[in-house]
């Protein structure tokens, strides 16, 4: 690995914010730069804030970078098992929000943190400079099951712990074969925890594997009423975004841009970290994505 589990931070490290909701402290990264234009982003399940290290680190002199970690990820704290499902980690996304005063910002989500920032989006559209939504939609992959999982496969899979995270990395490198190595290498040193039997594990809750039914809440009709400029990407390998639901997108939001990000797959800012940053600056700017 890049660096071992407990290897000291560099000066290009963010800062750890805690904010409590309803007893459960909710931890973030900030990367400084406040003042300057926010762009909050919002991980996937059994993911953690700091999978998006290398934007904050290309963006952290440019614009106010804070990636959240949702409720029983990374550093924030476990909740209620039936607590885990959207409209509870929209509650937590608002509040940080209100909590850091932040106004037009630009939000980014990935997977379930995606359909988070949907909720948000609908409900707060004033408070939003622009929507990034990334390899999500509120449908699934033709014959796919209503009740399967569509996390990002490579964490869930056995095993479920390991000797070292030298060990989960190595695991992690030949699944994930798209991505550069130094990117799950980080996403490692961050993402685990040791066990009282010695062993590493993942941080985030076991029972998110318990947790309960989303609210029956009709995502497509939700989409249709973001007016907000959108931006979807989603990868070529992506076993949860299709061509043609990345087409319906397009055509049911108001104001949506769909890009296909080549040789990625459903995390496709690890995949393919520099093309995915690139996408959004332009966006940002008000330029169309390079094709």
């Amino acid at each position: 690995m890049t660096a071992p589990l407990n290897a000291p931070l560099n000066a290009h490290t963010p800062s750890s914010r805690f904010i409590e909701r309803n007893s459960v402290k909710l931890h973030h990264l900030d990367w400084g730069n406040e003042g300057s234009h926010p762009i909050v982003l919002v991980h996937g399940i059994r993911l953690h804030a700091h999978v998006w290290n290398h934007f904050g680190r290309r963006f952290r002199d440019r614009y106010h970078v804070i990636a959240l970690d949702q409720r029983g990820h990374g550093d924030s704290g476990w909740g209620p098992g039936e607590h885990y499902n959207p409209e509870e980690c929209y509650q937590d996304l608002r509040h940080v929000v209100e909590q850091r005063g932040l106004k037009k910002f630009t939000l980014v989500g990935h997977s379930m943190g995606g359909r988070v920032s949907m909720l948000y989006a609908s409900r707060h559209p004033e408070t939003l400079e622009r929507l990034v939504l990334v390899d999500i939609t509120p449908g699934r992959p033709a014959g796919m099951s209503p009740t399967a999982d569509m996390s990002r496969i490579t964490e869930t899979p056995p095993p479920q712990d390991y000797a070292s995270p030298e060990e989960a990395a190595e695991y992690l490198k030949k699944i994930m074969k798209l991505a550069p190595p130094e990117g799950i290498d980080e996403s490692v040193r961050f993402g685990m925890r040791k066990t009282d039997n010695g062993r590493y594990t993942w941080k985030y809750d076991p029972a998110l594997f318990r947790r309960a039914p989303p609210a029956p809440i009709n995502m497509w009709d939700v989409v249709k009423t973001i007016p907000v400029p959108t931006l979807l990407q989603y990868g070529s390998h992506s076993n949860v975004v299709t061509p043609e639901l990345a087409q319906q997108m397009g055509e049911t939001m108001p104001d949506c841009t769909v890009v296909r990000v080549e040789r990625a797959g459903h995390g496709l800012f690890t995949d393919q970290p520099e093309t995915f940053a690139e996408h959004v600056e332009r966006f940002i700017a008000g330029k169309q994505p390079a094709r």
